[in-house]
């Protein structure tokens, strides 16, 4: 019997909680965003019927079947998020376009090695006068690109526990940003309990330098509860490139190949600015929070394909804006501001 479930983005592959945590398209949010999903969504067979697979393979033979052992993954999406005013003046809006591409080796039955590549081009366009954008003597900041090479290995320690260990490296600037200024770097760990066929539950901890900060640590629950047939609770659903990773959402199965979900998590940028405008702000730190809540659906009209639309309300953003050495020159809040947006992946 086929071990591998599939994954909303088109994919198919050995069922695992935690590699959502691993793929990175850019680490624009503050949790690693990755591409699998530990599910027996109406399409997948069940976790019984993969243990019994399972137990007929040994876990310490490498795979000798190059067609099966790596498959390949190209994903991307993009995101509009309406103007909103800026606590004290002005206004502003971003599009954010994603694009992800992975190769995945499963090296034996208990041991899968994940390489992948994440990129996220944000477009801002500030409008208007006010203190957050007073230092700057105009916009802030422009194009912000982020990009992330990532390298994780999976291990199935039984038919309960699932562990992974895995490391990545980061760009984030402005266009023109010093090179050597915007990388950072970290790691992640972490592991889940499968209790039954219905709920897996577990935990990771993300640990990443920062632009002009100390270290950060990212704790982050697992969870994939099937409530019945056709509702869950998970974090593990979404679309691969949007780093909607960790979110929380509750989710209906309208039929095999559509579902629709509502969820929420919380999001941080920050990214390293370029040299132009006034000494203040050259080479400074530029960050966004947020805390989206979104209206997805999903459709799947082939095997290979998964496509996702969402529309959303962004709550508790805030905008700074720091010097070269990470003191803050400004921050302000905003508004609520919409976004919609549209995802596609594939899976060969």
């Amino acid at each position: 019997m086929n071990l591998q479930t599939e994954n909303l983005d088109g994919s198919k592959q050995m069922p695992h909680p935690l590699r959502r945590i691993a793929r990175s398209a850019g680490l624009s949010t503050i949790v690693l965003m990755t591409g699998a999903v530990w599910a027996q969504d109406d399409g997948a067979p069940s976790a019984s019927e993969m243990h019994a697979s399972q137990s007929n393979e040994s876990a310490g033979e490498p795979t000798t079947d190059t067609e099966q052992a790596f498959s390949w993954s190209v994903s991307g999406g993009d995101i509009y998020q309406f103007e909103t005013d800026i606590n004290g003046g002005g206004r502003y809006s971003v599009n954010r376009t994603f694009l992800g591409a992975g190769v995945e080796f499963k090296y034996s039955p208990a041991l899968t090695l994940d390489f992948d590549i994440g990129m996220e081009w944000d477009n801002y366009d500030f409008t208007g006068k006010g203190p957050f954008s007073k230092p700057a003597a105009g916009d802030p900041w422009g194009s912000v690109f982020d990009l992330t090479l990532s390298a994780v290995s999976r291990w199935r320690l039984d038919d309960e526990w699932r562990m992974i260990l895995g490391g990545f490296i980061r760009w984030s600037g402005e266009n023109d940003a010093d090179f050597s200024r915007a990388f950072t770097g970290g790691g992640v760990f972490g592991g889940a309990y499968v209790f039954s066929d219905d709920l897996s539950l577990g935990a990771t901890a993300l640990v990443t330098t920062q632009i002009e900060d100390g270290l950060l640590w990212i704790p982050s629950p697992i969870v994939d509860w099937k409530i019945n047939r056709q509702l869950f609770i998970s974090n593990m659903r979404g679309p691969v490139t949007y780093p909607a990773s960790l979110g929380l959402e509750i989710i209906y199965y309208l039929n095999e190949d559509m579902n629709i979900s509502l969820g929420g998590r919380y999001e941080y940028r920050r990214f390293r600015l370029n040299d132009d405008g006034p000494a203040a702000i050259r080479d400074g730190v530029g960050g966004e929070r947020t805390f989206p809540v979104w209206l997805r659906f999903e459709w799947r009209p082939m095997e290979q394909i998964r496509l996702h639309v969402l529309a959303g309300v962004n709550f508790g953003q805030r905008l700074e804006l720091e010097n070269s050495q990470g003191s803050t020159l400004s921050r302000r809040d905003t508004d609520p501001s919409p976004f919609i947006g549209c995802f596609l992946g594939f899976r060969f």
